[in-house]
């Protein structure tokens, strides 16, 4: 069975809006676990200027949820990043080690508010990269100023952006706009990471498996290995090669 390795799930409990507790978080990593995922990186909101949790009680919380996970499999790591909402101090935060990259690596995963404006967007991913982090759009299908705009996302590509989709938005509807949406960005290559968004064991589970057959299965066991891949290279902080985007159809 093939490793999965989920970068973006929010199972530690009571740490922000995703697992209320230690009993749910021990379901969500036993669903994971059954989906095939090992390995799973904890990502806990994270803003500046905002209450965010103390680090000691972050790293307590991973400590019970490392035990919890090996009695399921020895073998099955959980590592700790954030969801960062984006601002401008974020860039001191990171360095200052009160936010965290994506597993100690220089890849770090990026909010924004929803309606949030394109030139607002490129310009905080622009300063996280002249800072030298290698920057991951969370949920990049759920953004209205990238929808349709396809040049825009490849121009943030090129830029030296990457770009998460959450694996269940592929699942759905096929007149949802927001599945068409993020099929599309599938379609056109623009997907770097996938991850689960995972907040709860029943709304948002941590749950691949589908998706990834829905991506076999539509557009190919090469665009499933490449993504795969990917998250392997991001564990190592290994820089991921992105492609030009021209034109669209």
């Amino acid at each position: 069975m093939e490793q999965l390795i989920d970068i973006h799930c929010h199972i530690l409990p009571a740490v922000d809006n995703g697992s209320v507790s230690m009993e749910q978080t021990r379901n969500m990593l036993k669903i994971a676990y059954e989906e095939g995922i090992t390995y799973i990186i904890a990502t806990p909101h994270y803003g500046a200027g905002c209450i965010n949790p103390d680090k000691s009680e972050l790293e307590e919380k991973l400590r019970k949820v490392r035990q919890a996970a090996s009695e399921l499999n020895p073998d099955f790591q959980i590592e700790l990043g954030n969801e960062l909402f984006y601002s401008s101090d974020i860039t001191e935060h990171l360095r200052k080690g009160k936010a965290a990259t994506l597993a100690g690596t220089r890849y770090c995963l990026v909010r924004f508010y929803r309606e949030e404006e394109y030139e607002c967007m490129r310009a905080g991913l622009h300063s996280l990269l002249i800072q030298g982090y290698y920057p991951i759009l969370s949920h990049a299908e759920n953004y209205q100023c990238l929808y349709g705009n396809y040049e825009g996302i490849a121009q943030l590509i090129n830029l030296g952006v990457y770009m998460q989709l959450n694996i269940k938005s592929l699942l759905g509807n096929p007149f949802d706009s927001r599945v068409r949406h993020a099929r599309r960005l599938l379609n056109y290559e623009m997907v770097h990471f996938i991850g689960t968004g995972s907040r709860s064991d029943s709304i948002r589970a941590p749950m691949m498996k589908e998706g990834l057959r829905y991506i076999e299965n539509y557009h190919g066991s090469e665009i499933k290995r490449q993504l795969l891949e990917n998250t392997r290279s991001l564990l190592e902080s290994k820089k991921i090669d992105r492609r030009f985007y021209p034109c669209f159809d």
